[in-house]
């Protein structure tokens, strides 16, 4: 379901106990005291976003960046990554999203070589920053019977082998949750994507998933079942690989009618959800995809793409922003 079109789409994230709790973003607009939207046309000073977290939302240390097929060393200096987040105590993640949504076994194995060439750049450019690091691969890559696919087990284990050349480095890889989501439960969906997996996942130091819903796409009563649906697959995960989750992002737009109204129960219920997949599930990430709203960002969702935010463009919150602090306070206990 991501749809990534623009270089500087990122995700932060918060950590207190073990686990890490986020949301997107990365450059924003700074004038005095008050932070926006980053506008590519604003003649205002820049602020990286750790600015923002450590003002507004207190418990957060992590930071997440996308690194897509294009990617290149200075969307994320090597001096301001070290400087602005890793030295302020923020463990930086990084989202691996090369095949993106061309992905398909016939993709993978015509494009192996320059995934690969990719990767070891990237792992380069990793040495550089000294700190601890986290790699999700390949997120929503059980698309197109990629899922379904044994092959994928083996690229998934040399590219960890590549990155643990970095020592400080923790990877896995990461499933797009699909399938009916009337439902709160589906085994025999997330059973499609074992082929892919169950070898890589032993090798693994985590296995991540995503959540994504808008009104565009879903029913008001599928998304407010995301937060139980998103708990019962930590609890498949980990039991069925052994291994502790990540929930990279979460995707929740407030678009449409009594949109923010949902979008905020939603998060309420994540408070609730939230301490049984870290007990269950050993949850050691769990990421929002915006902090910020972002507009004219485009992508599988259409028109409620820009809503996907905690905070609307020109820096007031919406009533979920409360309940993510909520989630980093808890998180605490």
């Amino acid at each position: 379901m991501l749809r990534l079109v623009n270089i500087l789409l990122l995700s932060f994230s918060i950590s207190v106990a073990s686990t890490l709790v986020g949301a997107g973003g990365y450059d924003v607009t700074k004038k005095e005291d008050t932070y926006t939207f980053k506008d590519k046309e604003s003649s205002l000073s820049n602020a990286n976003i750790t600015e923002v977290l450590q003002k507004k939302s207190k418990n957060t240390n992590s930071v997440t960046m996308w690194i897509t097929r294009h990617w290149e060393e200075d969307w994320y200096s090597i001096e301001t990554t070290q400087k602005e987040i890793i030295d302020k105590g923020f463990t930086p993640i990084y989202i691996f999203y090369w095949f993106a949504d061309e992905i398909s076994p016939k993709f993978v194995q015509e494009n192996e070589e320059k995934y690969f060439k990719s990767l070891r750049k990237f792992t380069q450019y990793m040495k550089k920053l000294k700190g601890k690091k986290i790699v999700v691969l390949n997120p929503e890559y059980n698309m197109s019977e990629t899922g379904m696919w044994d092959g994928m087990n083996d690229l998934f284990l040399e590219s960890f082998k590549m990155l643990r050349e970095d020592k400080e480095v923790l990877v896995g890889p990461c499933v797009g949750d699909f399938g009916n989501y009337t439902l709160i439960n589906e085994v025999e969906e997330w059973k499609r994507f074992d082929k892919s997996l169950f070898r890589a996942a032993k090798e693994a130091d985590f296995i991540a998933f995503q959540e994504m819903r808008a009104l565009t796409r879903n029913s008001k009563d599928d998304i407010l079942k995301t937060p139980q649906r998103a708990l019962n697959l930590s609890r498949y995960l980990y039991k069925t690989y052994k291994k502790p989750t990540m929930l990279a992002y979460v995707a929740i737009s407030s678009y449409g009618k009594n949109g923010e109204e949902i979008q905020e129960n939603v998060y309420k219920n994540f408070v609730e959800t939230f301490p049984k997949m870290k007990k269950d599930a050993k949850l050691m990430f769990f990421g929002i995809f915006h902090y910020f709203d972002y507009p004219g960002h485009v992508g599988y969702f259409n028109e409620a793409e820009e809503f996907f935010g905690i905070i609307r463009k020109d820096g007031t919150v919406k009533p979920s922003f409360i309940h993510f602090n909520n989630l980093n306070n808890i998180n605490s206990l």
